[in-house]
């Protein structure tokens, strides 16, 4: 009888263990809708082939730092001659038209209505075709055409969720701008929203370490400096976010790092200082630097010259 019992408890404890397990799986599955995810998922259902979606995803990969830290011209110039190729393979390849239109809006400032074409053809994502319209026409200054479909959006849009992202893009006031981000990152906490509109973790990410920057930068200038460091900590250090989104944020990773770093060498109290330390160098990217540091000792001199 108590063998029976014990096989039974056993057998029971097996189970809730495979239960648990298979709960964890199913979480960690549901909880990311990173970059590659979306470019394979979106340009497979139009039927891109697949060494095209490959070589996209090494591509996007490649640029995520151009257009904020990348001011060479030749480097510039190779990427985008890269990516026009790319686009010749198949033009219904949007992330490709996108990545050009981004190029030409930061670096090169030219008329670009060919690819934006292209993009607002082929994207899966009806708001953006309003978006990018807008945001071209502003760049070339007819503000009326831009405004116009502004009201477009605000119109076909009014009460969703995209609507607080596209404000960011009109909000002129720094305070309220930042607000509005926070608000905007607190409703992209929802996967449903995210893969609705298109929004992957690396996006979501990389506005939550500006957003995180503004914040620490503002506090510190106010005299707040632990107050500055707890929102890095917060923030960054103790988000739920993967490796593999922090490593398409390198850049960004590294330069916050090092702020709040430096920031936190001013805490009088010794002991909260050594403890944030401590968390920070736990990190992900801190761990990278020190990799990166032992194989090249100059690794974070082009960092250090950023901040």
């Amino acid at each position: 009888m108590k063998d029976k019992e014990n096989k039974k408890y056993k057998n029971g404890e097996q189970f809730m263990k495979k239960l648990t397990i298979a709960f964890l799986l199913l979480s960690s599955l549901s909880f990311a809708y990173t970059r590659k995810e979306q470019i394979q998922e979106n340009l497979s259902k139009v039927g891109i082939k697949q060494e095209i979606i490959d070589e996209t995803q090494k591509m996007d990969f490649e640029i995520r730092d151009l257009v904020t830290f990348e001011n060479n011209e030749n480097v510039i110039g190779e990427k985008l001659n890269r990516l026009l190729a790319l686009l010749k393979k198949d033009e219904r390849n949007y992330i490709v038209s996108e990545d050009i239109i981004t190029i030409y809006e930061s670096k090169i400032g030219k008329d670009y209505e060919k690819y934006l074409n292209l993009f607002t053809k082929y994207t899966p994502y009806d708001y953006e075709k309003l978006f990018a319209k807008m945001v071209y026409y502003r760049g070339i200054g007819e503000k009326d055409k831009s405004d116009s479909y502004y009201r477009e959006i605000e119109k076909k849009y009014s009460n969703t969720p995209i609507m607080e992202v596209i404000k960011i893009y009109n909000t002129a006031n720094e305070k309220d701008r930042l607000l509005q981000t926070k608000k905007v990152l607190d409703i992209l906490k929802n996967e449903e929203i995210k893969r609705q509109f298109g929004i992957p973790d690396e996006e979501v990410h990389s506005m939550n370490l500006t957003y995180t920057l503004t914040e620490v930068r503002k506090n510190y200038n106010n005299g707040e400096i632990e107050k500055a460091v707890s929102e890095y900590i917060n923030n960054i250090v103790n988000s739920n976010v993967s490796n593999e989104v922090r490593e398409y944020n390198r850049r960004k990773e590294i330069l916050l790092l090092l702020n709040v770093l430096m920031i936190n060498e001013e805490i009088t109290n010794k002991k909260l200082r050594e403890q944030n330390k401590k968390k920070m160098e736990g990190t992900y990217i801190s761990k990278e630097i020190k990799k990166e540091t032992m194989k090249n000792t100059d690794y974070l001199d082009k960092y250090l010259n950023e901040i």
